[in-house]
């Protein structure tokens, strides 16, 4: 029985976390990520990220 609170409270948590740490080098960032993850399934959430294109690198001063 407690396996089962583990896949249904701590999973879906730690999977939105994963998809919050692969947007954090996209465009779409961490929290609009996590945010599409819930409103969307983590899967719509992953293809968003992914299609969002990377972060674009800052440029240096100097």
């Amino acid at each position: 029985m407690e396996l089962t609170l583990l896949f249904v409270y701590a999973l879906p948590v730690v999977t939105l976390l994963a998809l919050g740490l692969l947007g954090t080098t996209r465009r779409l960032g961490f929290w609009l990520t996590v945010l599409l993850s819930i409103v969307l399934t983590p899967i719509g959430g992953f293809i968003a990220a992914l299609l969002s294109g990377p972060r674009k690198a800052k440029r240096r001063a100097g």
